[in-house]
């Protein structure tokens, strides 16, 4: 963090520097000084008056607010817990349970009261509004910034699978990651850093945000609600510097760039309104397909790979080394090799702290991604063959009994395993987004159907209401609890060690669906012997087994192994 806050004691009552500036819904801009958010920090932290033992969460929308929160919390030493966007209530549980008090804008102050009988925050547990005018006007003086340079837990974010999984982001680990994408990436790169993704997203709380500090730089916050076919014309007016590359901005950027050259526009000024193309950066969930057509318009996307336990990105493609189908060479901070049986394994100063008691403790953060690392170091994350990644077509009869059970249900949580059939988790989304209430987890081995569900379920607006974790076999012990209702769709050698895994999540009265051709027979016998389940065959599709859970959660039990099949990895947390 020595970047971030050598800027800081540089600029911080500088009036005329742009820290923040933000795009109103009529398209004026407001510009917040250094010298503004920096007074309105200190201000907040002021009321706060905390040891540094402390833990505080952040519930912020993207606004100044946030950043005003970010920077309290970093003068004080506190560790930080900010709610990601779209977390439902039992998730923005889990990550404040130990808080000490939360720092809430108007957004998060509408949460926290949407949520006011769901238990959200701990007992007691003071909630203190950020609003930047009133702090501002309340500033007693200079933003200060410790000249200690000691090592804490300066974010505590959620890990990339297992329910209610955290990780502790070390300073000195944010500052190695820093240092490293600064030595890859042109000075002032992220010097104006629109803001495509949250800033609550792992991408912008270890990375964009950081790094646009570390530039003296400015960060552009687009009119709230901004659809990302208008996103173009948003990035032409504020001329970033840099930008983060969802799949819906690809596609929005390809075809604002075709228009522009139908009618013989040059595309860096149509698009960002300058004369040369800003940083464009993505993580995995962009697909090839787009990414290639973005290059062959003149738009290179640097894609990169990263997750929350490796505090951020690992591996980059930059300006000065760059291999399109890859994603990059890893970081300077990071040591990457190939495990035995194929997966990327990393180590090095950037690894979080786990604060799971399960975790691997043999060193290295394991991605559960396979991949492969060429002779120049470029990282190949191995696809598998297509038909696989694609999956199989979800039937109308199964999508209209998902959708029927979580309205009928009114499933606060549901739980999905494998998602073999493409559709189902955007069939049990749209019933939580039709009932108003729930949160769909889906827990998909492989990272690339993974990352193209993702993608499908923001496409068709369904991201809030859904999440999706690259997570095996083993994470689904560390499900949400209670689940109301459980899918299993995966390989019939897979059925019966899920059901068990998921067994300690359960309550009466839960729903387990396992579809088509998976329930084999120990399965079979597990559900239909009238011990702990009632359970019937439904002649829907291809069939389904409907069991109801009768009694309670069972004492621990561990997962039986997999009867030998078709040769599958099971992942460790990861994320893109």
């Amino acid at each position: 963090m020595r970047a971030v806050e050598t800027v800081l004691r540089r600029h911080a009552e500088d009036g005329d520097r742009p820290l923040v500036e933000v795009t109103a819904e009529d398209g004026t801009a407001v510009v917040h000084s250094y010298r503004e958010i920096t007074r309105a920090a200190r201000a907040l932290g002021d009321r706060l008056d905390l040891g540094p033992r402390h833990r505080v969460g952040i519930l912020c929308g993207d606004t100044a607010e946030a950043v005003v929160a970010e920077l309290a919390l970093l003068a004080l030493r506190v560790t930080g817990c900010p709610v990601p966007p779209g977390a439902s209530a039992r998730t923005a549980a889990a990550l404040l349970a130990d808080v000490s008090a939360v720092l809430a804008d108007t957004r998060g102050l509408a949460l926290l009261a949407a949520w006011a009988d769901r238990h959200v925050l701990p007992e007691g547990c003071p909630v203190v509004p950020v609003d930047l005018a009133a702090l501002t006007d309340a500033a007693p003086g200079a933003y200060r910034v410790p000249d200690d340079d000691r090592d804490w837990i300066c974010k505590i974010l959620p890990a990339s699978a297992g329910a209610a999984g955290r990780v502790g982001i070390r300073a000195h680990a944010v500052g190695a990651h820093l240092d490293a994408l600064r030595a890859e990436l042109p000075a002032g790169a992220f010097a104006r850093c629109a803001v495509t993704v949250p800033l609550g997203a792992l991408a912008h709380q270890v990375a964009a945000t950081p790094m646009a500090l570390a530039d003296g730089g400015c960060l552009l916050l687009p009119p709230r609600g901004i659809p990302a076919t208008a996103l173009p014309e948003w990035t032409a007016t504020v001329r970033p510097t840099a930008l983060a590359v969802t799949p819906p901005a690809a596609s929005a950027l390809i075809g604002a760039a075709r228009t522009a050259r139908r009618e013989g526009r040059a595309v860096p000024a149509a698009l960002f309104g300058t004369p040369g193309v800003p940083l464009l950066w993505c993580g995995t969930e962009v697909p090839h397909p787009l990414l290639r057509e973005c290059e062959g318009l003149g738009l290179p996307v640097y894609a990169g790979y990263g997750l929350a336990g490796n505090t951020g990105a690992v591996s980059w493609n930059t300006p000065a080394a760059r291999r399109s189908g890859t994603v990059g060479r890893p970081l300077s901070h990071v040591r990457a090799e190939i495990g035995p049986d194929g997966e990327l394994l990393v180590g090095g100063a950037g690894l979080a702290v786990s604060l799971s008691p399960d975790e691997p403790a043999d060193g290295w953060l394991h991605t559960g991604v396979r991949a492969a690392i060429d002779a120049d170091g470029f990282v190949h994350l191995v696809r598998p063959d297509p038909a696989r990644r694609t999956g199989e077509p979800l039937t109308p009869e199964i999508g209209r009994l998902l959708y029927s059970l979580v309205r009928s249900l009114r499933a606060d949580c549901v739980v999905a395993f494998d998602g073999t059939a493409d559709g189902s988790l955007d069939q049990l989304a749209a019933g939580a987004r039709a009932n108003g209430a729930g949160h769909i987890v889906g827990h998909v081995p492989d990272a690339h159907r993974a990352a193209d569900t993702r993608a499908r379920l923001t496409a068709a607006g369904l991201a809030p209401w859904a999440e999706v974790r690259h997570a095996g076999l083993h994470d689904l012990g560390r499900a949400p609890a209670p689940v109301d209702l459980a899918l299993l769709d995966c390989r019939p050698d897979l059925t019966l060690p899920a059901l068990t895994a998921l067994e300690g999540r359960m309550r009466p009265g839960t729903i387990v669906l396992a579809l088509g051709s998976a329930p084999t027979g120990p399965y079979l016998d597990r559900v239909r012997d009238g011990a702990d389940y009632l359970s019937m065959p439904l002649p829907v599709a291809a069939g389904v087994e409907v069991s109801i859970r009768l009694t309670p959660a069972p004492a621990h039990r561990p997962a039986p192994r997999p009867v030998p099949g078709p040769a599958t990895p099971t992942p460790q947390p990861s994320g893109e």
